[in-house]
């Protein structure tokens, strides 16, 4: 009991290092992972036929309506859920006192350099990531805020990970990709059938 005690803590305390220990130096980001994971890999749109950005408040509550059902799918309530961030190497820096933050709440300082193509050159640019990460529960109080941010492209590289189950949820303006440990993704598929897209791709 004392040393599931012991690693629950250190999970806690450091989510960036159960992700690299799970994951490798894959990013946690959905079109990386859906190369590493594509066994594990379902996808759903957010809107009717396949529409990209809201135009209402009734779309933007049909885009939180259709991602809170899939992550509960994912989650269950109140179990510890990990949240990362990843920022591209040339994405603007923070100056001053200001910190990085997913829909409120401010990330760990603590970074880990990860990557979306682990066989390329580390060194481009556009492969590389800084990851940051903050824990909390499912479901919580910023959920909505952050699926209306990502819905119009005003938050992204941002997946919720369960540790219990490895469980994976990376939205994204458009829909949201799904990596799932714990049951099949074609359970999800059959489940929210008319969310997926007509290729049979997924994309």
């Amino acid at each position: 009991m004392l040393e599931s005690k012991i690693s629950i803590f250190q999970e806690q305390k450091y989510p960036l290092t159960w992700w690299c220990t799970e994951f490798g130096k894959t990013a946690p980001v959905g079109h990386a992972l859906r190369q590493f994971l594509p066994l594990n890999w379902t996808r759903f749109h957010s809107l009717p036929e396949s529409k990209r950005y809201p135009e209402s408040e009734d779309e933007y509550l049909e885009i939180i309506r259709r991602n809170a059902m899939v992550a509960s799918e994912l989650f269950q309530i109140d179990e510890p859920i990990y949240v990362y961030k990843s920022y591209y190497r040339y994405e603007k820096k923070l100056r001053g006192k200001s910190r990085h933050q997913v829909a409120g709440r401010q990330l760990r300082e603590d970074v880990s350099q990860l990557f979306i193509n682990v066989g390329r050159s580390h060194q481009d640019e556009d492969n590389q990531c800084s990851v940051r990460a903050l824990v909390t529960k499912w479901k919580p109080d910023f959920f909505e805020r952050l699926i209306r941010q990502v819905a119009v492209f005003d938050e992204a590289g941002v997946s919720l990970v369960s540790p219990a189950t490895k469980n994976i949820f990376c939205p994204y303006d458009g829909g949201m990709d799904i990596f799932t440990f714990s049951l099949n993704p074609a359970e999800l598929e059959n489940k929210f059938h008319s969310w997926l897209s007509v290729n049979s791709n997924k994309m």
